[in-house]
């Protein structure tokens, strides 16, 4: 098969691009504005495109079989991300069903449409809802996913790291259910082989646990001594601008509009992954920290 990973040049992308030359016998079609960083391979074919190109988009996309969607537009400056997403997930969405693409599996967020989510995830969850109503999508919902090059991730490891006392706002009592690398990577990969039907999959590690806890499983891996304070009269407003002064600066903005998603509880609801994924054993965090 010919398969297309749209955003490869991001942290998933650049993950998701390496198992699948070493993993399967697929010729790779990776997208990304600039792909100069990914190692060269014969059965890798790298565009440099402008997903706001329609043109430019469908081509890519010609003869491709399935597509990995892994857009965000949270970096963007000159408009705003959520009005963005939504364009580029349609410019997407027309480009395959144009080129015949069977199905898009797509990597969005967890959280229940029904409570108030955060303006990223209401974004992520109707990303996939566009490009629903041009072809089948497998869309899976993860929270924060565990590895080098995870922004999310990277706020936490950065707390830890740089404040021997973290006072800590109401979010940090929140209920997350983070999910390694590697784990999320066999989840892509495996709906590969999955039939052209929508499918809305969340998946998680193992464990439920509080942002509280998560920095503190770090604070343990990493053998730093941290004393964590609640202070829960910050708004999540001000905490998400607090945690800009140590995020670095090439993620600080991505990093406020994620902060606001740590508001909304994000826990798989359901076993559907188990249904599907028998195979698949996520491992507890302790064994996916970096």
């Amino acid at each position: 098969m010919k398969i297309a990973v749209i955003g490869a040049s991001g942290f998933i992308g650049r993950h998701l691009v390496e198992n699948l030359i070493d993993k399967t016998d697929h010729q790779i079609i990776a997208i990304a504005r600039h792909t100069e960083d990914l190692k060269d391979n014969p059965k890798l074919v790298k565009i440099d495109c402008d997903v706001f190109n329609k043109v430019e988009i469908s081509n890519a996309l010609e003869g491709v079989d399935q597509t990995y969607y892994l857009i965000h537009m949270m970096a963007q400056r000159k408009i705003d991300y959520a009005v963005a997403e939504k364009e580029v997930a349609n410019i997407v969405g027309e480009a395959c069903k144009k080129n015949g693409v069977k199905k898009i599996i797509f990597l969005g967020g967890l959280g229940k449409d029904s409570d108030n989510l955060s303006k990223h995830l209401r974004s992520r969850h109707a990303s996939g809802e566009i490009l629903r109503q041009y072809i089948p999508v497998v869309e899976f919902r993860a929270s924060m996913v565990i590895g080098n090059g995870s922004i999310s991730y990277d706020i936490i490891k950065n707390l830890v790291h740089k404040l021997p006392v973290l006072t800590v706002p109401r979010w940090s009592s929140t209920f997350t259910q983070p999910i390694g690398i590697n784990d999320v990577i066999k989840y892509l990969i495996a709906a590969l082989n999955l039939p052209t039907n929508n499918e809305i999959i969340e998946i998680g590690g193992p464990e439920k646990m509080s942002y509280k806890d998560l920095m503190k499983a770090y604070a343990k891996f990493s053998k730093r001594k941290v004393f964590i304070v609640d202070l829960p009269i910050i708004p999540v407003v001000v905490s998400a601008w607090w945690l800009n002064l140590f995020t670095p600066r090439n993620e600080a903005k991505v990093g406020r509009a994620m902060v606001e998603s740590l508001a909304n509880e994000m826990i798989v609801t359901n076993d559907r992954a188990k249904q599907l994924f028998p195979e698949i054993q996520p491992h507890v965090i302790k064994d996916t920290l970096v």
